[in-house]
């Protein structure tokens, strides 16, 4: 028999507890878990540092005094499942984090959960970058016990976080005391209709930057339509990736870099790949604001640069 309307609120229930922010998240998510002094987590080997801001991720790690391993990624910043694995054997492992990198889930991700679940640990997804890969697409933050959000990177607001949870997560989320009300929660805007003019963009930027080849070209070569991009990454090989991003910005196309410094606890001898990403990537707006035909111009004064 089937009912005329769902009745189970227990069918597909999701819970969001607010933050202030990205960081707030992931801090109380370590708290509620349990983890203090001595404990291990397994972080990707790509997590960088500002003089101004300090490490979102790495920040909280080594306030609670936990103990940082690092898992090895490729210059596609992919995962490599190996390193997780090894890691995982090697000593108990706490915690395992996902980040998904300029809002694209690694297509290794099942796998690192797999072995995260098989040796005890949680899984954290970090989605500062995905907030729509997940919210629209549904393609991250199913996998994990627990997932970050980070508001400002990714909608008009000044500031603002989220903590979601999934089955085991949500006896940890019920530990985790909300902020207060922030003003410009994601649900005050048009979530589809932002998700799909990224994705229009990151397109367009897809085709662009191909023409730049070899003096630049994607860190990917292509991305799955589900992913909703937060910035549009592309390695620079001709010329120095510093001057590029301050010529860029000077002449108002605003690019990050993102991560150009890497923490110092990831080491270029152990790292080498992760270094080689930091030292040429460059980040392109695709946000909503950006018109067509202003990211066609970004596009060929960067050409300009690389010539």
């Amino acid at each position: 028999m089937i009912a005329k309307r769902a009745t189970d609120p227990s069918r597909f229930a999701r819970t969001f507890v607010r933050t202030d922010s990205a960081r707030a998240a992931f801090s109380s998510c370590l708290s509620a878990a349990g983890l203090g002094s001595g404990d291990t987590v397994l972080l990707p080997s790509y997590v960088g540092w500002s003089p101004r801001e300090g490490s979102g991720v790495f920040d909280p790690v080594r306030l609670a005094g936990l103990t940082p391993v690092f898992y090895r990624l490729d210059r596609s910043l992919n995962v490599d499942v190996e390193s997780v694995e090894a890691s995982c054997a090697r000593r108990p492992v706490r915690l395992v984090l996902l980040i998904h990198y300029f809002g694209r889930p690694d297509p290794q991700a099942g796998c690192v959960v797999e072995v995260a679940r098989r040796h005890g640990a949680l899984v954290v997804e970090d989605e500062a970058h995905a907030l729509f890969t997940d919210l629209v697409s549904g393609a991250s933050g199913r996998l994990g016990d627990l997932s970050l959000f980070s508001l400002h990177k990714m909608v008009p607001v000044s500031s603002g976080g989220m903590l979601a949870a999934n089955g085991r997560g949500l006896a940890i989320l019920q530990r985790v005391a909300p902020a207060a009300p922030y003003e410009g929660a994601p649900w005050c805007f048009d979530l589809a209709s932002i998700a799909h003019a990224r994705r229009a963009n990151s397109q367009l930027l897809a085709e662009l930057v191909a023409k730049l080849a070899p003096a630049a070209c994607p860190l990917w070569r292509s991305v799955d339509p589900a992913v909703v991009l937060q910035t549009y990454p592309i390695i620079i090989h001709r010329g120095c990736r510093d001057d590029i991003y301050q010529a860029m910005n000077a002449t108002g196309f605003g690019v990050v870099s993102l991560y150009h410094t890497l923490i110092g606890e990831i080491a270029r001898p152990e790292f080498p790949d992760s270094h080689w990403v930091s030292r040429r990537i460059l980040n392109l707006p695709v946000h909503q604001d950006a018109s067509h035909e202003e990211l066609t111009a970004m596009v060929e004064h960067l050409a300009g640069l690389l010539r």
